[in-house]
């Protein structure tokens, strides 16, 4: 068996350094799962103008790199600088140059950035130069790792950001002698709209990345180059962040916009797509550890005890209430009657996360008061429309102390609603693998999700509730349900939480998902290039 002992990653994020989506999580906590079992862990990751170098204390290298950046009509070079930090027992290298330094945000415009370009509109999209900023990146990592004459055993990249790597680690002739014997793969962490990357202008990709013009060529897909592909056609190995949204884009049609296609462009080219779901740190998310939570009052769900749960939902309603909840927009109230169950939502208020089912499920229950008085609290932001649906339904008079919306997001005003709430409520339309579940569950607060991608692991009944299909009326019947498991079987109830806990330690923690899946990917790759 092939030994691994030293892996390097490639994000665009990580957690405690720079980040605003899921892959910060999970390279933060797979590299310390790394670093834990004795492998060197190694991250490249761009150094952003918005990174606190106070919090996040940088180490000068001296490395200068100059890394070749043609157009098409004219040669170009990038120069970058490297610094270095450490964190979670891996070492972090953070690549310094322009299109990194010159913007606000990590993925898209602030909207003073949008003020001052005369363009309003662009608060919120992508920047104009991003396949520069991910191909900067990628060809940094590979120059670093040659001028430090590193010899990983793999490259693991994180998302289409990344994803070209192993094309260029086998296909740019200045990187094919280095890399021969190193392996890499590729993890899926979103195939939908909006995630894949994907440039249309072909001569501008092969002049920047340095790729034969038939390798280029061979790869596209929908007239254009998508990174998971051209990458995916050269990686050892391939995996979405869940076994069944794995499986879900290789098998939705071609024309399904939710995975852009990918199951077709991957069943034609060969390549072949594994599932490892996402772990969790449990110690991350621990209520018995009140002042590193934020919240009031320490209670233990794993133990059987909720009693915190109480105290922690009457002072986050009386803030509300007095709206004393700072960096959001409150809306609405909450009365906090004995024995009415609150039911909660974290999340982007897109039509990727459901958001219209869930307005219509909610419609339905406030609207029927035989259905159990539920109390429902949501945190989020996102698309004006359903922000907006939101409003009227917490502004409406015959609603009044049932429902109440908070537009904005804060981490520790998240950790209060999870440890305030009985049930949470995901109906992503899809959901790669989902980490407010696990957060939910082991926070003693039982989910409700649509049965779809990584949601699967939801056991219905038993860790938590799911439901199909992906319908309002579906939602509604499913969160009657659980109510009343909670009202007429308390005991079921708290069995369901128990048990929700004992899977995470049992299947889900980070130092599992490493061992049962992450390391035969790596020694499957790792092997197939010291075989080559």
């Amino acid at each position: 068996m092939t030994t691994v002992t030293d892996i390097w990653m490639v994000s665009r994020e990580m957690d405690g350094v720079a980040g605003v989506g899921g892959v910060k999580d999970v390279t933060r906590q797979l590299l310390a799962a790394i670093a834990r079992h004795g492998i060197r862990a190694t991250l490249v990751m761009p150094l952003y103008s918005v990174i606190d170098r106070q919090r996040v204390p940088l180490t000068d290298t001296g490395i200068q790199l100059s890394l070749p950046m043609n157009y098409p009509s004219s040669e170009r070079s990038v120069p970058a600088h490297i610094y270095r930090t450490e964190l979670v027992g891996a070492t972090i290298y953070l690549v310094e140059a322009g299109c990194y330094s010159s913007k606000q945000g990590i993925y898209t415009y602030t909207s003073d950035e949008a003020e001052q370009a005369g363009q309003p509109e662009l608060t919120g999209n992508g920047y104009h130069d991003f396949f520069e900023m991910n191909i900067t990146l990628q060809k940094a990592t590979l120059e670093l790792i040659q001028a430090l004459d590193a010899r990983p055993d793999v490259v693991h990249c994180q998302d289409a950001h990344t994803a070209l790597i192993p094309a260029l680690m086998r296909a740019v002739p200045r990187y094919r002698s280095h890399f021969a014997q190193v392996g890499s793969g590729i993890t899926i962490h979103n195939a939908g709209p909006g995630y894949n990357q994907e440039m249309f202008d072909v001569p501008l990709v092969q002049a920047v990345t340095e790729l034969p013009e038939q390798v280029i060529q061979a790869s596209l897909h929908r007239g254009g180059v998508y990174p998971f592909v051209l990458g995916g056609m050269h990686a050892d190995f391939v995996n979405a962040v869940s076994e069944n949204y794995a499986r879900e884009i290789m098998e939705v049609p071609a024309e399904d916009e939710r995975a852009g296609g990918l199951g077709s462009a991957f069943r034609q080219r060969g390549i072949q797509l594994t599932g490892v779901t996402n772990g969790i740190d449990p110690a991350e998310y621990d209520p018995t550890q009140p002042e590193r939570m934020g919240i009031v009052a320490a209670y233990n769900p794993a133990a059987g005890d909720l009693a915190g749960k109480a105290v922690n939902r009457r002072d986050l309603i009386a803030r509300i209430n007095q709206r004393q909840v700072t960096g959001v927009r409150v809306e609405g109230w909450l009365d906090d009657k004995p024995g009415q169950p609150l039911i909660v939502m974290i999340s982007r208020l897109t039509a990727q996360k459901g958001v219209n089912v869930f307005i219509e499920a909610v419609r339905e229950l406030l609207s029927a008061p035989a259905d159990g008085e539920p109390r429902f609290l949501v945190l989020g932001v996102g698309d004006p429309v359903y922000q907006r649906a939101l409003i009227e339904l917490a502004r409406a008079d015959h609603f009044a102390g049932r429902i109440a919306v908070l537009i904005g997001y804060g981490p520790q005003l998240a950790n209060c609603i999870y440890a305030s709430g009985d049930f949470f409520v995901n109906p992503a339309e899809f959901e790669p693998c989902g980490l407010t579940d696990y957060i939910a569950q082991l926070m003693g607060t039982v989910p409700i999700v649509h049965l779809v991608g990584g949601l699967v692991k939801v056991q219905d009944g038993v860790t938590g509730y799911g439901y199909l299909p992906h319908t309002a009326q579906a939602l509604a019947a499913t969160l009657r349900r659980a109510i009343a498991v909670f009202r007429e079987q308390p005991e079921q109830h708290l069995r369901i939480i128990q048990q929700a806990i004992r899977t995470i330690h049992e299947r889900y923690t980070w130092d599992k998902v490493l061992q049962e899946g992450y390391m035969p990917l790596y020694r499957q790759a790792a092997q197939r290039r010291h075989s080559a």
